[in-house]
Parts: C-alpha cells; structure tokens; sequence
C-alpha cells in the first residue's frame, strides 16, 4: 500500500515540539495494522471485545471485568487496562511513534473519543503519521538513538517513551552534544589530515590510495607501480564485478586531468578515479564527469579519517 501521502512531514508539526509525553505503540499484532494505520492517519487498537461505550465513558471498573473474562493473567489484564488508559487519555500535545518499513513514524492525535469500524477500535491523527523530522530529514531506524530503537522489541501493544528528550531532540532535528562535540573534533581531524597530505613522499601516497580502495573492500587486479598506460591502479568491485582504474598524482592542474578525461575510452572499465592531493586552484574548481571522477584534498583526507588509516599516515610523516 503506498504511503507517499504520510510519508510528508505535516505542515502543522513543522513548528518545534516542545517538551512533552510521547508513548511507543504496536500497530497490530506482528505489524498487520502498519500500512493502513500509516496511509490512512489512523492509529489502530486491539480491545475488539470490550464495549466501545464503555471506553468513551472511561468505565475502568466495568473493562476491568470484561479483560478479566479475556484474560486469566492478571499481569496481563492490568498492562492491557493502564495501556488502554494511556490511548484513551492522550490529548493533541502528546507524541505517538511506531516502526514500519525500518522507519521510525511519529504522530499526535486528534481531539475525539475512540472509533470502531468494521475492523478494530481506533483514534484519529491531526494532520497523518510522519517518517521525517521537522527539517525533512527521514527517520531511518539504524540512525536513531538506541533508546528509542529499541522500543521495536516491545512486546505489549503500548509504552511510555522515556527518553523524551532524545526524541525531542531527532524530531526537531537538534543533535546532542555529544554529537556536535565529536563531530567538531572529527572535522578537526579532517582538516589536519588534508593539510598533512603533501608531507608523504609519493610513493607513500600511492601505497595509501592503494589502502583506501582495498580497505573499502575493492579487490586489486593490477599491481600497484606495475606499467600501465593510462593508470597506476586497476580495480574490481567484488559483488558486481565491474572495473575500475585509478589515476594517482601528487600535484596536477586542469590539463593533466583533461588529458587522463579525454583518452579514458572505458576498455571494459566502468569507471577512471583521478586521485590528486595538491591540485591546481583551477583543478580544484573542477568536478569531473561521470566516467572520470576527481578525488580532490578534503575528500581524500575524509576517506583516510573514515577508513582509519590516520595512524599509518602518522608514521610516514613522523
């Protein structure tokens, strides 16, 4: 079912969201409310054999009584009461998020009393559910707090989010201080690493592209220094097993480049990487074209950060 509809972040949650309750729910047993309930801006619930007038009516004594004649667990019954307590006493400022399609969703409900329809009880969302936060950036749930992640393994249809201000902060789009702390010194890094790039003798900076390819997990075809005409490298991306060809210069200017660009005819390689770490300032404007692509100082300096080869480059410039 597409959800092209609820995947928009709603213009009435662009706003920040203040500080607030927010609760984590299961949108039917083993997801099969998910799409509906995301498509449709419903938030589906189980309690088919309660009485809806009951509910409305927050008549906890008489749905105590009825769980009870459900439910010989009494752990059970209670967890299913205080849950059905939290849906049916959630106001508009509250946030409600759910998994589906390895997204975090999130939405708030709507003023109302619980609905029925042919297929289970329910309650209605303002404006739909949302995969993205305020900015647009979507919710993938490999890269959200593990506090908030891992509400996917709750067992129990509903809970309560504890780490409010984790979810806060990934739907405003803030990032924590950690996270700015680290990402500051990791930029840091960066910078001091590209400037250290024309410190290596060059057949060190060889030997380190050579690293960067493999590390990334390429497989070398050609040896590396080995006399080849138009590259020093050659490369094969082992799932695919296309080629590729590697051109390394410690310095060069626009014309090198254009003369590797225009006699790179392909010859069964996909693709030709031309890796410089001190270019010419109108090299440096360049930006390649799609079979012959510049790999240029920042980059190059980001790519050794990542791959965690910052100690082999300390001890060739020592």
């Amino acid at each position: 079912m597409p959800l092209s509809k609820s995947s928009r972040t709603p213009a009435a949650n662009r706003s920040r969201l203040p500080s607030t309750k927010a609760f984590y729910i299961k949108l039917g047993s083993n997801g099969k409310w998910e799409s509906e309930c995301l498509s449709k801006g419903l938030m589906r619930i189980g309690w088919t054999s309660t009485r809806l007038a009951d509910i409305r009516a927050q008549d906890w004594s008489a749905l105590k009584i009825q769980l009870s004649k459900q439910q010989a667990n009494r752990g059970s019954r209670t967890r299913d009461l205080n849950a059905l307590r939290q849906i049916v006493a959630s106001t508009e400022e509250d946030v409600w998020i759910a998994f589906h399609g390895s997204r975090l969703w999130w939405c708030r409900l709507a003023a109302g009393l619980v609905e029925q329809d042919a297929i289970s009880k329910f309650r209605r969302t303002q404006t739909g559910w949302s995969d993205k936060d305020i900015d647009g950036r979507v919710l993938l749930a490999a890269e959200i707090p593990g506090v908030l992640s891992q509400l996917q393994g709750f067992r129990s249809t509903c809970c309560s989010v504890r780490s409010i201000d984790s979810l806060r902060r990934l739907l405003n789009g803030e990032p924590s201080a950690a996270y700015q702390s680290i990402t500051q010194s990791r930029d840091a890094l960066v910078r001091e690493v590209q400037l250290a790039l024309t410190e290596l003798h060059w057949k060190d900076f060889e030997t380190l592209v050579d690293l960067l390819f493999r590390q990334a997990g390429w497989r070398r075809l050609s040896l590396l220094g080995e006399a080849m005409k138009y590259a020093d490298l050659e490369l094969q991306e082992p799932v695919t097993g296309e080629r590729y060809q590697v051109q390394i210069e410690s310095a060069a200017d626009l014309a090198d480049f254009a003369q590797y660009r225009d006699q790179f005819l392909g010859r069964g390689f996909r693709k030709l990487f031309f890796v410089v770490h001190t270019p010419s300032t109108r090299l440096a404007q360049e930006g390649g074209t799609d079979a012959v692509e510049l790999v240029l100082p920042e980059r190059l300096a980001r790519m050794i950060v990542d791959a965690g080869l910052v100690e082999w480059m300390l001890a060739k410039i020592r």
